[in-house]
């Protein structure tokens, strides 16, 4: 119903601006974990994993393997460009899909998919909230990604023609797509424009980079979208939970973040967190 995902969507939005403004770094990456934790649970159920010490036992071990991210000697930019790969290959067996539906109806796919899934997520919050103004970047990153998500919504019921991935979302459109997009990047120009402490040495160059940021994000965004519902449609479940009134699960509520944050997280890692 209409009103319990007002209601909902308030309410996480409160829960949010909290976890950015008020939580100390160490209560903050707990925060995180958690939501990470539930969304895990409702992953390991679509990859069919029944039994629920299995289903703990796995959500253990995901979680582990975020906290021992943070902790490994490797580049992080690495571990967001593998991340990036594996949302590439994502998209692959979206386009392909139901060609090879089988391979999504194996169990250990799905199991081994939990990694890129939220680790990589994970470890761009991890950055983010390191940054001196952690504030602006988190909250950045989740406006982006409303804002490609309402952005698509609104011109997909307004000029939505031709489907962007019927087999896996019907709903979905090119035009759909590229409102997505036009808001993001719109999002993130306006952002610059009102507090880049460089406005005045933003050359056409630098402006490019940001206008294809904000392109990278909203898309990826879209394809962590896509993925989750390739697999839902795959197991034959609308939603992922039921823990939000309205929304659906936690899962359903972070696919396209998950996707996007190591995005953004690489590209503040590449530019600089001045560039905005």
């Amino acid at each position: 119903m209409l009103w319990q995902r007002v209601v909902t969507s308030f309410a996480l939005l409160a829960l949010i601006l909290g976890a950015v403004f008020v939580l100390p770094a160490s209560l903050f990456y707990f925060f995180i974990l958690l939501v990470m934790g539930i969304a895990a649970w409702e992953w390991s159920s679509l990859a069919g994993i029944s039994n629920t010490v299995y289903r703990a036992f796995y959500v253990t071990a995901l979680l582990a393997a975020m906290v021992v991210s943070t902790h490994n000697a490797s580049p992080i930019n690495l571990f967001f460009s593998m991340a990036i790969v594996c949302w590439f290959i994502a998209l692959l067996f979206i386009c392909l899909y139901p060609a090879a539906q089988d391979f999504w109806s194996k169990k250990m796919a799905l199991i081994i998919a939990g990694l890129p899934l939220f680790v990589p997520g994970w470890l761009a919050f991890f950055v983010l909230r390191n940054q001196s103004n952690h504030e602006f970047h988190i909250l950045l990153l989740f406006f982006l990604v409303a804002a490609a998500d309402i952005g698509a919504y609104f011109a997909g019921r307004t000029f939505g023609k031709y489907k962007l991935a019927v087999r896996v979302s019907p709903n979905k459109t090119w035009e759909g797509f590229v409102g997505g997009v036009l808001a993001c990047t719109l999002l993130l120009v306006i952002t610059a424009l009102i507090f880049s402490e460089q406005l005045p040495e933003m050359d056409l160059m630098r402006w490019f980079k940001l206008v294809i940021m904000g392109l990278v994000i909203a898309a990826f965004s879209v394809v962590g979208d896509l993925f989750e519902s390739m697999v839902k449609r795959n197991r034959d479940v609308k939603d992922s939970g039921t823990i939000l009134p309205g929304h659906g699960g936690i899962l359903d509520r972070i696919d396209g973040l998950t996707a996007a944050a190591p995005v953004y997280a690489l590209c503040l890692i590449q530019l600089g967190p001045e560039f905005l």
